[in-house]
């Protein structure tokens, strides 16, 4: 499958393009995000001031707005955050579960059972502080995190992620620092290794670290 979107004019409007199909034109759309196997394909659109999620040609219901959806690799979850009257709500299939804090952006596990977001902490000064949360469970927090992933399992999650000056690739509970700008981390099918690419100078390197066995 491949999609992409596809904007009309000067404005925000536009639609999404799958396989050459064009689905119905909105006030705006965000990016495609695909299931591992095609099958699925889910991305922000705006209406009459409304945010919502579309799934194939269904969409999903209205709020004042939502993040950009995460989709499971076997297609069976689409995930995201959406907000309401001035309180945030985590989305997964028929799971609903209020969140505190503001999500930047939600992450799911190959098979959908485990959801995650980045959540945004404002501080007094403007600027802001971020972290990686599941359920009943916050990581470290750093002045930025990148695009975090669910080992295959869904037991432990790896991410990129900067304090200052200095540059972390994290895995689970472990923090392993560099000295090179890195691309999102991603695990093994296994789930036995992790491997991010890593700018040093001109050139990329793609570096790959031991983790774990998976339980």
């Amino acid at each position: 499958m491949v999609a992409h979107r596809l904007m009309q004019g000067k404005g925000q409007r536009g639609r999404v393009v799958v396989n050459g199909r064009e689905g119905p034109e909105f006030d705006g759309v965000g990016q495609p995000f695909l299931s591992a196997d095609g099958a699925v394909v889910a991305y922000r659109a705006e209406r009459n001031d409304a945010y919502f999620i579309r799934v194939g040609d269904r969409d999903e219901p209205a709020f004042e707005f939502v993040t950009d959806p995460a989709v499971s690799a076997d297609g069976s979850t689409v995930a995201y955050a959406a907000s309401q009257a001035g309180h945030w709500f985590l989305i997964a299939g028929a799971r609903k579960i209020p969140l505190a804090g503001h999500p930047d952006m939600v992450f799911v596990s190959p098979d959908g059972r485990q959801v995650g977001w980045v959540d945004r902490d404002t501080l007094p000064d403007g600027g802001y502080r971020m972290r990686v949360a599941i359920p009943g469970k916050f990581g470290e927090s750093f002045s930025i995190v990148g695009r975090p992933a669910f080992s295959p399992a869904g037991s432990s999650v790896t991410y990129a992620a900067d304090e200052g000056a200095r540059r972390f690739v994290v895995i689970g509970t472990r923090k392993i620092e560099t000295p090179h700008r890195v691309s999102d981390p991603v695990f093994s099918p296994d789930g036995r290794h992790v491997g991010y690419g890593a700018r040093i100078g001109r050139e990329i390197w793609w570096k790959v670290l031991e983790t774990a066995p998976e339980h």
